[in-house]
């Protein structure tokens, strides 16, 4: 039973939140970054081309889409906790199996289908669901805190595996990763994290008075959903394939600015050093984008807070046809960063506002395999152009119209309305 005179520093949400930040830190730092550290030293160690090699980091992110709808499924059914033990132990066995592997279809397999489910089980679903049970009136700085984590993870782990494999070699760098991912995705979520608050006799946000909901600024202001949609509900509503498209639109206009940016400030003859810090740059700027949001989605409506992000976005990749000097690359850097991580934790949290987390997972697991399988286009449309045409002019061209695309598509997502309310639609605030 809940104890409504429980004090709000007792509430055990912030620790779960903590320990599943360090949780997503380890999994896209040692998971989802790692692969572009071993590529060129499995190339020199088997002689295999950079392009077949890069095939194995392309299956586990098809398969990675193709398993989301079961991944959201098994978490709505076992809870998240169990479905990142599981996801974290074949991501364990992949990185195992490929440290003695010296075929090119042993990779693949490893990386495709043990990775790729891995990694998808043991994700950005599994954790965000956690922090969308525990937290609804802190819904979106909750997220932001997580995210953000997701983020620098990515930013500090890729020198930690260089490191390692300059000290251990590959293979050896590989099991030591395998050790790090048992601790900290495996033995921390199953002594620490508890799925939702019922669980320890507590309720989201700590003690929250519901009589007064009404009667406070934020819920005038910011719209969530009086009635949980089902998945079934969900994906015959407008807003549904709306958001979908936004975040698919999100992926595909960013990927190619992001993985090939060095290779284009080399184009204009930047030096490698100056090309790696505007880079660096761009990654560590998203983090003010991702907490910003977080704190400003407390006060104001997330789906004004995401098409702001966007605008950002497309103002930043606008200059940037016309960046012809480091000052000007490093502005439209800051532009275009702060937008891409404010819009990431926005995208994942309006889909619980407007749909409930009741069946969050399973919700989000039908949107998955399209942001995932269609964005990952954005970055190898982005190479052959280049490769076709001799510039990246047409590729930026192109990214911006895509995220053109998607802000059309926020804006036109507006909140839905359950199938149970529409004989009372005043009953709803629109978003």
């Amino acid at each position: 039973m809940t104890d409504a005179t429980v004090k709000p520093a007792t509430f055990y949400g912030w620790k779960v939140l903590s320990v599943t930040a360090v949780m997503y830190f380890a999994m896209t730092g040692l998971l989802l970054y790692s692969f572009p550290v071993f590529l060129p030293f499995l190339c020199d160690a088997f002689g295999w081309s950079r392009a077949a090699v890069s095939w194995a980091n392309s299956l586990a992110m098809v398969v990675a889409g193709i398993a989301s709808p079961l991944a959201g499924l098994c978490i709505a059914k076992y809870g998240a906790r169990l479905v990142i033990v599981i996801g974290a132990i074949l991501s364990i066995l992949c990185f195992v199996f490929v440290s003695f592997h010296t075929r090119l279809w042993e990779l693949y397999f490893a990386y495709g289908a043990l990775l790729g489910t891995g990694c998808c089980f043991c994700g950005m679903i599994a954790m965000t669901t956690i922090a969308n049970n525990w937290f609804v009136k802190r819904r979106s700085l909750a997220l932001s805190i997580l995210l953000t984590a997701g983020g620098l993870g990515g930013l500090v782990m890729v020198s930690f595996i260089m490191a390692l494999i300059n000290r251990f070699g590959w293979r050896h760098a590989y099991l030591v990763i395998a050790g790090f991912v048992l601790v900290l995705l495996v033995i921390l979520p199953a002594l620490l994290v508890k799925n939702k608050p019922e669980d320890v006799g507590q309720i989201p946000d700590g003690v929250y008075n519901q009589d007064k909901k009404a009667a406070e600024p934020s819920a005038r202001i910011l719209y969530t959903t009086p009635v949980d949609f089902t998945a079934a509900e969900a994906v015959r509503t407008p807003a549904f394939w709306f958001l979908t498209i936004f975040g698919t639109c999100y992926l595909v206009g960013l990927q190619g600015f992001m993985l090939h940016q060095v290779a284009f400030l080399r184009d204009i003859k930047v030096s490698d050093a100056m090309a790696a810090a505007a880079y660096s740059t761009f990654v560590g700027i998203s983090a003010v984008g991702r907490l910003g949001l977080g704190f400003l989605g407390l006060k104001y409506s997330i789906r004004h807070l995401a098409v702001i992000a966007t605008i950002l976005m497309i103002s930043g990749l606008t200059l940037f046809l016309w960046a012809d000097t480091l000052p000007m690359v490093f502005i439209c850097n800051c532009m275009v960063g702060i937008g891409m991580g404010a819009t990431y934790v926005a995208f994942m949290s309006i889909l619980p506002l407007y749909f409930g987390k009741t069946h969050y997972p399973k919700i989000i697991g039908y949107s998955m395999p399209f942001l995932t399988i269609i964005g990952a286009l954005g970055s190898p449309a982005t190479g052959w152009i280049r490769d076709v045409t001799g510039s990246y002019m047409l590729a930026w061209k192109l990214a911006i119209l895509v995220l053109i695309i998607g802000l059309i598509s926020i804006l036109l997502a507006r909140a839905p309305i359950h199938p149970s309310l529409k004989k009372d639609p005043a009953a709803v605030i629109a978003a």
